[in-house]
């Protein structure tokens, strides 16, 4: 029924308009999370800011919704809509650094394995992932937890400037000074406010050489409650420029590293990056790696690059994911029973529960809409599997975890593994608290109609609410 109108978005474009029945559709429809299976009306595989702003205009005058895609990484599937466009973003993928002012713009359809590669060349980095092929856009927009937080805090305190397209199709450059609400809002607050294709972020030093932190020990016999009571204890006065990720799990059939016979046996890993002199850095990480008899060790100094592509090969597209996320507001034993019991009984052997420690800059207010916790412990259970005969079980075992340990939790969560977000308005308020309002008034500013709901979606305040 839209054909002349997609006909005449296709000869407004420089870039390539993908339809249902095109050789290429099917790929150009994938995103990477394989449970999320959608058949857009259309993918626009964008060029420019002006493409952007075609397919914005296309979508408000003929009342379709809107997609937009960066690196297509977001677990609940935000990259992708049933009938109607997607903004695929991905050759947007430019970053220039600019080493006098210690800052880097970097396209919308960047990943971070790119940015850290131009990056990198300076010893400088932005507070990213641990995962190269994610998106800078949805990690940026959400929060953003990686192996620099507690050094340098979240992605997207990092943040200072975007170019962004609104719902009316304008083109604005936002920093403090012009449209400071945006700003606020873009850090933290998702995709609600417009399509960002340009990011400025805050450069640090890092590297080149880390020293990081990976090692796997038996969880048997007590194990991994042992493994994470001292991962406690290690937390409660590790400094600010190391970050830690405490991984439970069961060794995967044919895991590269680990000796033959362990398959099925359950493992706590203890991951972490320290941010300065590497041999400070394993001296300081040494009660970890030495918890006990390691299954496998794969601790060194090594590039900061490769530090961000230690867990590449345990994510690949079109696997089945669906993850969740609790903050901790204490993990005391009974937490930790809570999280030992799930970890050891996956329902895929490919799934982990993750611990992230949260502390020194990650743990100091945003000056932007993402709602700091005041919580040390983030908890995140990843389902990952291939088979989708499988979904129900590894989506219960990930809710069953969330909901037993809420009586220990804030209430927050981390937007960006929030599963489907099948809570809705109520995980929205909850995990924004007191920002909530403002974002929505912000919102209904600059997105009335809330064209832009296909995110960790804030409802528009009207006029008449404020």
């Amino acid at each position: 029924m839209l054909d002349q109108e997609l006909e005449e978005l296709r000869a407004a474009i420089d870039g390539e308009l993908i339809l249902p029945g095109a050789p290429a559709y099917d790929e150009a429809r994938r995103v990477w999370n394989g449970i999320i299976d959608r058949r857009p009306l259309a993918v626009l595989r964008c060029d420019s800011t002006a493409d952007v702003t075609a397919g914005i205009r296309f979508a408000r005058a003929n009342d379709v919704p809107v997609a937009v895609r960066g690196g297509g990484h977001n677990v609940a599937g935000h990259g992708t809509v049933d009938d109607g466009i997607v903004l695929d973003l991905a050759a947007l993928n430019e970053v220039a650094v600019d080493t006098d002012s210690r800052s880097v713009q970097v396209g919308a359809g960047a990943t971070w394995g790119q940015v850290d590669a131009a990056t990198q060349q300076h010893g400088l980095a932005v507070p990213g992932g641990v995962f190269s092929r994610t998106g800078v856009a949805g990690l940026a927009l959400g929060g953003g937890y990686g192996w620099l937080r507690n050094a340098y805090g979240l992605t997207c305190a990092s943040l200072i400037g975007a170019e962004l397209v609104t719902a009316d199709s304008e083109v604005l450059d936002v920093d403090s000074r012009s449209y400071p609400d945006l700003l606020w809002a873009l850090r933290g607050g998702g995709g609600n406010f417009g399509v960002v294709t340009r990011f400025t972020f805050r450069l640090h030093a890092v590297g080149p050489d880390v020293f990081f932190l990976l090692a796997f020990h038996d969880a048997r016999h007590s194990g991994a409650t042992r493994g994470l009571r001292a991962f406690r204890h290690f937390c409660a006065t590790a400094p600010n420029n190391v970050s830690l990720v405490a991984l439970l799990g069961v060794v995967e059939d044919g895991a590269p590293g680990f000796p033959p016979g362990t398959a099925g046996r359950p493992f706590i890993a203890f991951a972490g990056m320290f941010v300065g002199d590497p041999e400070e850095g394993e001296r300081l990480l040494r009660p970890l790696r030495k918890f006990g008899e390691p299954l496998y060790d794969a601790s060194g100094t090594m590039p900061y690059t490769e530090v961000q592509k230690a867990f590449d090969a345990d994510y690949p597209d079109g696997g089945r994911y669906y993850w969740k996320s609790t903050n901790i507001v204490e993990l005391n034993d009974t937490a930790i029973d809570l999280i030992t019991a799930t970890a050891t009984m996956p329902a895929s052997r490919l799934s982990t529960v993750d611990v992230w420690h949260v502390g020194g800059a990650a743990a100091h207010p945003v000056d932007g809409a993402f709602t700091t916790s005041k919580a040390a412990f983030l908890v995140n259970p990843e389902a990952n599997w291939v088979d989708a005969h499988d979904d129900a079980k590894n989506i219960a075992w990930v809710r069953g975890l969330v909901t037993a340990l809420a009586p220990y939790s804030d209430g927050t969560r981390y937007l960006n593994f929030a599963g489907f977000q099948e809570e809705g308005t109520s995980l929205m308020r909850a995990s924004f608290g007191d920002h909530y309002d403002r974002l929505a008034a912000i919102k209904g500013e600059w997105d009335p109609a809330n064209l832009f709901r296909l995110n960790q979606n804030v409802r528009p305040m009207t006029v008449i609410e404020r």
